[in-house]
């Protein structure tokens, strides 16, 4: 730590050269374009005030996209980002990253946390177990020094499948039945009109794939009778200004599946560093249900990724059934809670009571439907 100074941004504005410091490690997530769009809308309508922590020396070494958001009275420090962002990281040098040892971590902690505005409690949540190395690094990945912090818990995992050179060695993988009925499925579809993916070219047609994405993903969430967070305006806000993003090193991807012309699924995502990222998909639902379209775009997304050469399809954290068809990779991810002040405490100890409930809801399908029941939500249906 010899050398190594501490600065805090109070605005994701005065971050921005920071956030795109060269040759560091880490997400799209952490990108200024994507740290932007959250503060300005999500961010925003939260009251989350940015606290972005700048490690440098000579040069910068790391930067955590953090911010101070107010929860029950309390002063939470958390990433910047919330529910839309699914991997939560430092952007950070990988030689620094790699030359840093558990105690370094919990040093280099103290530092940063003497730094920061006054908070009372802190969530770091879906801290993926290594990053994304950028390109003039190679492929290897890079470890994420968070999860060296003392008392960091595993918390779940985010799956993908790595891409080989061609759609037929993809499905030669596969579960043959699972493949069969794939493609008889695609058979039926083209027995109503041609099917096509349609990949949007410019902010235009990138807008055309929302305005038919929104009202699937509307219509899934009330049918499982979860929350429709389109219907909240900062959240479609986050994704109208992602859909016009501007991304280094990478891009926005909204893309529909079209029969006859008309959008049966839609998906909005990103690509990142050889990269795809799977984000916000829909599916129409009544006469189309039975196509399973839902599958069918994933399908259609995973073939264009191949011909585009792309290493990696991220289906992102979740673990949905669905998932276990495609993919061949776990990346683990880790928490990291901690309780700065007394009333910091109690908090903590109500929300472990809380994560151990759900945790156990996970593992007892019955105990799971009836916490469904009790807060009103129909049985959460496979995808289609």
């Amino acid at each position: 730590m010899r050398g190594v100074t501490i600065r805090v941004h109070r605005s994701v504005r005065d971050a921005e050269a920071d956030l795109e410091a060269p040759g560091l490690a880490g997400y799209a997530f952490g990108r200024f374009a994507w740290i932007e769009a959250w503060q300005d809308t999500l961010g925003a309508s939260t009251g989350t005030e940015p606290a972005i922590v700048v490690v440098a020396d000579a040069r910068v070494r790391m930067v955590l996209p953090l911010g101070i958001a107010r929860r029950n009275g309390l002063r939470v420090l958390e990433f910047l980002g919330g529910n839309v962002t699914d991997y939560n990281a430092p952007n950070v040098e990988p030689a620094f990253a790699r030359g840093l040892d558990a105690a370094s971590v919990q040093a280099l902690w103290q530092l940063i946390r003497a730094a920061l505005p006054p908070h009372d409690a802190v969530h770091l949540l879906r801290m993926p177990a290594t990053l994304d190395p950028p390109e003039e690094d190679g492929a290897e990945r890079v470890p994420n020094p968070l999860v060296s912090l003392p008392g960091v818990r595993a918390a779940g995992h985010a799956r993908s499948v790595t891409l080989p050179d061609s759609y037929a060695k993809l499905t030669g993988a596969m579960r043959p039945r699972f493949v069969a009925d794939t493609q008889r499925r695609y058979r039926r579809l083209n027995e109503v009109g041609p099917v096509a993916l349609v990949v949007a070219e410019g902010e235009a047609a990138m807008q055309d794939v929302l305005s038919g994405l929104k009202p699937m993903k509307s219509r899934r969430w009330r049918e499982t009778k979860a929350r429709d967070w389109f219907a909240t305006s900062a959240f479609a806000g986050f994704y109208d200004t992602m859909a016009r993003m501007r991304l280094p090193e990478g891009r926005i991807h909204g893309s529909s599946l079209t029969v006859s012309g008309i959008p049966v699924a839609s998906h909005l995502g990103l690509v990142y560093r050889g990269r795809f990222y799977l984000l916000l998909l829909g599916w129409e639902s009544d006469e189309w249900q039975r196509f399973s379209t839902g599958r069918l775009v994933v399908d259609a997304l995973l073939k264009n990724a191949i011909e585009e050469s792309l290493r990696v399809f991220d289906f992102t954290v979740g673990d949905e059934a669905y998932k276990d068809e495609w993919v061949d990779t776990q990346l683990p991810l880790f928490r990291f809670d901690s309780a700065v002040t007394a009333r910091g405490r109690l908090a903590s100890i109500v929300a472990d009571l809380r994560d151990r409930l759900r945790a156990r809801a996970k593992r007892v399908t019955w105990l799971r439907g009836l916490i469904r029941k009790l807060a009103g939500r129909a049985p959460r249906p496979p995808i289609r």
